[in-house]
């Protein structure tokens, strides 16, 4: 009414006008409300804050006041009417606290309504403004309790399909590029929920899918100074699944192909299924671009990779391939990365050596059945190098078994059966290290003529490596 009768009334007026009005009314005493009304009117936006938060639900617990309370502390700080901080030497940030207490009121309201899910994205909308660090003149300015509330948020959250968690990660991307870590860290969580359920329906793909992405929000999504390589929980499990893989395979195969009584012990049904578990792995892996490509020295899939091609060249009869890929996962190599910090290491697990020597020496026997006793025409499929690896591979599984140790700390005793086993096992590669020896001397002799391919490596620095110290 004043602005009606009056509105050319200069803004600084209004308040007194409005108290000598307000005086006139009744018995001339103001109530609370006129007062917290002449104090707004006064230009005291903090009043507003303080009025919405005790008399108007802002601190109920309610979703809706607290929402609304915490948006017009936004309105007036971002207008510069009042300060997040109530005083210079205050470390109480306003702001700050009402967000916090809106996000909790928005989650335990949509709890309430069993709607968990849209109760954390509306909580995280709400906090992602202000989670990333700013630049003010000069200096970050980074409030770490939004960051954590959000991230508290998201772990507590299994999402319920692939769509909602693809969501949250969406929500997130621009927070985590600008360096959260602790969100980062949430959403890693969110990948391994959804690659858990798959894992449990026997969804293997879609195990290995969200275990990338997971290892991709750490090593690759982040800044380079913050950046993780591969992560965490999402790591060891994706290691753990190709390492497992590998060793399934390996073990059929040397079970059911070569087995040592000559006949298979398992269906093979039962060894294509996993032969094809494993393609699936590895065909996830391949499909990632994004991933793909920051796998390539990855210990536990290049493993994988060579098993696989292993049983497939098996299918194809191609011994000299699966000769080249036994030596590929059996030799020690000094590990790439900052990571490893250059350890020396095989690609397979020490537990698979004595399935892949069982292999290579069922191969080596089959080439000794058909060799004809002459030299010229001997074939081998195994280098020169590749024997050398496999006779250290077998010499540190007799160390293991305790078959050619005099170490009385040994506390296993081989039997009877698994020394012979053993002693014939030897006795095989050192007719293939003859054979491998006639191979090379013959492949040697056609290249000077012309008449054969190049080799990789000569015969007198084959027989150099295979006589000098193992690592």
């Amino acid at each position: 009414e004043l602005l009606y009768s009056r509105p050319d009334i200069s803004p600084d007026d209004i308040s007194a006008r409005a108290n000598a009005i307000m005086s006139r009314k009744g018995d001339g005493r103001k109530h609370a409300l006129d007062e917290i009304i002449l104090s707004i009117m006064s230009g005291s936006a903090g009043q507003v804050v303080e009025t919405m938060f005790s008399l108007c639900g802002g601190s109920s617990g309610a979703a809706l006041p607290a929402t609304v309370t915490s948006l017009l502390c936004n309105l007036l700080i971002d207008a510069e009417c009042i300060s997040s901080e109530e005083a210079s030497s205050s470390s109480v940030n306003i702001q700050t606290e009402l967000l916090i207490l809106a996000a909790e009121a928005i989650l335990s309201s949509f709890s309430v309504q069993e709607q968990s899910n849209v109760g954390v994205r509306a909580a995280v909308r709400l906090l992602l403004p202000h989670a990333p660090p700013k630049r003010v003149e000069g200096e970050v300015v980074y409030e770490p309790r939004i960051s954590a509330t959000i991230a508290e948020a998201i772990s507590h959250r299994l999402p319920d399909t692939d769509a909602e968690a693809r969501d949250l990660l969406h929500l997130c991307e621009e927070a985590i590029r600008l360096g959260s870590v602790r969100i980062a860290d949430a959403c890693e969580s969110i990948a391994f929920s959804r690659a858990s359920f798959h894992r449990s329906k026997g969804h293997l793909h879609r195990e290995v899918y969200w275990l990338l992405r997971g290892m991709e929000i750490l090593s690759n999504e982040l800044p380079t100074q913050f950046q993780r390589k591969f992560g965490f929980a999402c790591r060891r499990h994706f290691d753990a699944l190709c390492e497992n893989s590998a060793n399934d395979l390996i073990s059929m195969l040397a079970s059911t192909t070569y087995a040592t009584n000559g006949e298979s012990n398992l269906e093979e049904e039962a060894f294509v299924s996993v032969l094809q578990a494993a393609r699936n792995v590895l065909e996830a892996v391949v499909q990632d671009e994004d991933m793909a490509s920051l796998l390539k020295g990855h210990m536990e899939a290049n493993l994988l990779k060579y098993v696989v091609d292993i049983a497939l060249a098996d299918a194809l009869g191609d011994t000299t391939k699966m000769a080249s890929d036994i030596v590929r996962c059996l030799e020690e190599r000094c590990l790439p990365g900052e990571e490893y910090g250059g350890v020396v290491s095989t690609l397979a697990n020490p537990k698979m050596y004595a399935k892949l020597l069982h292999i290579s020496v069922a191969i080596l026997h089959k080439e000794e059945s058909l060799f004809n006793g002459t030299m010229e025409s001997t074939k081998c499929a195994f280098s020169v190098h590749g024997m050398h690896i496999l006779m250290a591979r077998l010499t540190q599984v007799l160390s293991w078994e305790g078959i050619t140790t005099s170490s009385s700390a040994v506390p296993k005793t081989p039997t009877k059966e698994r020394k012979e086993y053993f002693h014939a096992m030897r006795l095989t590669l050192c007719k293939g290290l003859m054979r491998a020896f006639a191979s090379a001397q013959t492949n040697s002799s056609s290249e000077k003529d012309g008449r054969g391919g190049g080799v990789e490596q000569s015969l007198d620095d084959e027989v150099e490596l295979m006589l000098s110290p193992c690592i």
